[in-house]
Formats: C-alpha cells, sequence, structure tokens
C-alpha cells in the first residue's frame, strides 16, 4: 500500500484549512466588536454623568435650561382669568348705573352753586333776554322719597346743554313762591290732575308739570331699543314737559329722519319715527315765552 495521498484527500485537507482560519478571523471580528462596543457605552455613560453633575451643580444659577428639564404638566390655575369670567352684568346696565347715580347724587350748597353760575353763563351769552324759572318739588301717591328726583331735576334744568341757551335758567324754591310745580306722581294718580292726562305718560297742565312714576323708573321700549339710557330718558321727560311751561307745543318741530336728532319737542315717549333719541333742545327749538325774575 502506497502512503502517497491521493489528490482528492489533499483537496479536503485544504479546505478545513480554510474553513478553519475563517472561523478563526469571524471569531477575532466579533471579539473586537463587542469590545469597541463596551469601550464606547463606558465612555458615553461617564460622559453623561459628568454633565448632570455639571449641571447639578448650576442648577440654582440657571444653567440648567428648560429644555433639560424633566417634562411637567403645565398647572391649571383655581379660579379663571378675569377674561374668562362671565359678568355680573353687561356694559350697557353698568353705564346705566353710573349715569342715574351721577344725576341723584347729593347736591352741596357750593355744587348747586357751581351749576347755576354756569347755566347763567350760558344764558347770558345766548343772545336771549336772560330770565329764571323758579320751581318747587313735590309728590302724588306712593312714589317714596323725591330726594333723588329733586337733584336729577336741578342737574337737567341747569345743565349748559338744555334750556340755558335759550336763556332761562332755574332755581329751586318754597312752595307756594314758584312759578311752576314739578310733581312726582304715581301712574294711576295722572287723570287727577286732568282729564287730559293718562295714566301711560308724563303731562303738563298749567303751572303743573307732572312726571309718571312708572315711566321714570322704566321709561319705553323703544327708547332702550334706540340705544339710548333711562338716565338721558329722564332728562329728557324733565326738558319736555318744562319745555310746554316755556310756551312750547307738542311735535313743533317735525323729525328730520335719516337718525337725525329727533326735537326735544317730539314725543318720543310715543314714537321715535326715524330719528334718534335726545334729550336737549336742538337749535331751532332755543326759544321762550316765559319771563320770569332776573337770573
Amino acid at each position: 500500500m502506497s502512503t502517497t495521498r491521493s489528490p482528492r484527500r489533499h483537496v479536503r485537507a485544504r479546505r478545513r484549512r480554510i474553513y478553519r482560519i475563517r472561523r478563526a478571523v469571524v471569531a477575532c471580528a466579533c471579539l473586537l466588536l463587542v469590545l469597541g462596543v463596551t469601550l464606547s457605552a463606558r465612555g458615553s455613560l461617564h460622559a453623561l454623568n459628568a454633565l448632570h453633575e455639571q449641571a447639578a451643580a448650576h442648577t440654582g444659577s440657571g444653567i440648567w435650561s428648560s429644555a433639560m428639564s424633566p417634562y411637567r404638566a403645565p398647572e391649571r390655575n383655581a379660579s379663571p382669568s378675569p377674561s374668562e369670567q362671565t359678568p355680573t352684568e353687561d356694559e350697557r346696565t353698568r353705564k346705566q348705573r353710573e349715569e342715574i347715580a351721577a344725576l341723584e347724587a347729593p347736591l352741596t350748597d357750593a355744587q348747586r352753586n357751581e351749576i347755576y353760575a354756569k347755566a347763567k353763563q350760558t344764558a347770558q351769552s345766548s343772545g336771549a333776554l336772560p330770565t329764571r324759572m323758579t320751581y318747587c318739588i313735590a309728590s302724588r301717591g306712593n312714589v317714596g322719597s323725591v330726594d333723588h328726583f329733586a337733584n336729577t331735576v336741578y342737574r337737567a334744568l341747569n345743565d349748559v346743554r338744555g334750556w340755558p341757551r335759550a336763556g332761562v335758567v332755574f332755581a329751586q324754591g318754597q312752595s307756594g313762591q314758584c312759578d311752576v310745580t314739578i310733581t312726582l306722581a304715581e301712574a294711576k294718580e295722572l287723570p287727577s290732575f286732568s282729564a287730559g292726562c293718562s295714566e301711560e305718560y308724563s303731562c303738563r297742565v298749567g303751572s303743573d308739570v307732572i312726571i309718571n312714576k312708572t315711566r321714570w323708573d322704566g321709561a319705553v321700549r323703544h327708547w332702550f331699543d334706540a340705544g339710548a339710557t333711562l338716565a338721558q330718558y329722564r332728562t329728557m321727560v324733565i326738558n319736555h314737559e318744562v319745555g310746554h311751561a316755556l310756551g312750547h307745543l307738542d311735535n313743533e318741530t317735525p323729525c328730520g329722519g335719516n337718525q337725525h336728532s329727533a326735537p326735544l319737542m317730539q314725543e318720543q315717549s310715543m314714537f321715535l319715527k326715524e330719528c334718534s333719541p335726545n334729550p336737549w333742545p336742538l337749535d331751532s327749538e332755543l326759544w321762550s315765552t316765559f319771563v320770569g325774575a332776573e337770573p
């Protein structure tokens, strides 16, 4: 038997050597890969720990940014902001309360004198002969105190936007010494002044100017629908009814329409037509037939 290897056995031995070499190379590569990953992880962990330590050391100085801070859900306010709160009363109601309070506020002697002085100056520069109308304040029926009513009347009549522009100023007098008596009356009492007076509206009979308490408290619906206030209505009804005592007639000046200001002597409690609510005499209404004492 010969000892020389056959060609086939030689090829097989060579293949086995190559296979063993490949396995060794792959094993070395895997070992190197594992070693590299381990070293990299240790380095990253060390760097991260160093970063946290540095950040913790500077937290109090503000260097720790919000981006590095843990996320926290935003806190919800226990109470809503003012813009989210539902108002207890709308803007229009607040405005009306303020206007009425300003008209009703108590008047000191100094305040009365100041208002009267401005009215007198306006009357003297009006071009008309200045005159003074003295009025008394009264009540009829269940209307309560008339103190607020009296303060409102004084302010409305002597406002420089009103009848002082026609040369007339107004002074409150004592009973029996007045040119006119301005009465705040319960609605059911209106016909007691004259059959021509209605429980629905205010009225003027001779030297009596009667203000309907129901209208005083609530005006009329179309007045509010037109955007006017209760304080403006009260001013209008005083000036309108006293205007009769100065010689004016209802609806003597027609409404101009197109939302122009209504004439003061238009019966605005009944209708506005195409005009806007107006508590003051127009320029065309600045006249008076009343002759009283010198201011």
